[in-house]
């Protein structure tokens, strides 16, 4: 793969099959991540519409086996965006900070328009978990705002 010289990366892009590092001297795109995208239950075995049951994730979809695997192995940056402040009564002396925002970049030329969408999990190098509260497609490849996820 290529990329634009303006976005400060080498020609070639590569990835170590042993030790699944990125090499070649890259300074934007450091970091490698996974896109997964959440199964959803099925409302039942009829198309009906009004009273039928729940057909969207559930709470017991967010393992990885109930994720279906896009991409693999794709360079990107994490970017600390926004820090959530608590302001709840209720939240512990210790929670100084709430479901900050993490913006992660990645470059157009190892991805195409519309492959990532809210919602999908991204899945980091450190094995972190991030959802897509928003995605954003620019001339320099998607930029997504997304959530850590917590175990």
């Amino acid at each position: 793969m290529t990329c634009p010289p303006w976005l400060g990366t080498v020609n070639i892009i590569q990835q170590s099959s042993v030790t699944g590092l990125v090499t070649a001297g890259q300074t934007l795109y450091f970091r490698t991540v996974a896109v997964h995208r959440m199964k959803t239950v099925a409302a039942g075995p009829s198309d009906n519409i009004g009273s039928v049951g729940y057909s969207g994730a559930e709470q017991g979809t967010v393992s990885v086996e109930g994720e279906t695997i896009l991409f693999i192995g794709l360079p990107a940056t994490i970017q600390l965006g926004a820090v959530g402040r608590t302001t709840k009564s209720g939240e512990l002396p210790a929670d100084a900070v709430s479901k900050p925002i993490w913006n992660i970049l990645i470059p157009a030329t190892a991805i195409s328009i519309y492959s990532i969408r809210d919602r999908d999990i991204i899945i980091d190098d450190e094995g972190y978990r991030y959802e897509v509260a928003a995605n954003y497609w620019t001339a320099a490849g998607y930029q997504l705002s997304t959530v850590r996820e917590e175990a």
